[in-house]
């Protein structure tokens, strides 16, 4: 009797260390990704614009964004618009939506918002007030 229980101490023991032992895992889906330590990160690139615009029409073009060096929370679009390289429309950054605060523009006010809908592409609608016609224009960026 003593050994059998003598054994089943043992058993429980093992047991018991066996567990602690046991590796444990975790595992990652897409929608874990971590976040960048600044939220700018995932819109650096250089992006095809696929753009409809009440007043020009249908239009493909290519535009870069960049951070901006003098605030933390945005960045600059080169070519917006179709405007050519060098002419950059600001937009602030929260995760992961785009706002466009109203700001003169290739010579007209410029205001609008979007949203970053993928890894690869972003969405933005978006107003040009050139002080007689308002052109409304939507647009699919995706990234290069």
């Amino acid at each position: 009797m003593k050994k059998l229980k003598n054994l089943r101490i043992r058993l429980v023991h093992l047991a018991i260390a066996g567990i602690a032992f046991v590796p444990v895992f975790s595992s990652c889906s897409p929608e874990d990704e971590p976040t960048p330590a600044d939220a700018r990160d995932v819109f650096v690139a250089n992006w095809t614009v696929n753009e409809h615009s009440t007043q020009i029409g249908n239009s493909t073009f290519t535009v870069s964004i960049a951070k901006s060096t003098t605030n933390t929370a945005q960045v600059l679009i080169d070519n917006f618009y179709n405007v050519g390289a060098g002419n950059k429309a600001t937009a602030d950054i929260s995760g992961s939506a785009v706002t466009i605060n109203t700001q003169t523009f290739s010579s007209q006010q410029l205001h609008g918002s979007g949203t970053k809908t993928g890894a690869n592409s972003i969405n933005l609608t978006y107003y040009m007030n050139n002080g007689s016609v308002i052109d409304t224009c939507t647009a699919t960026l995706t990234r290069q």
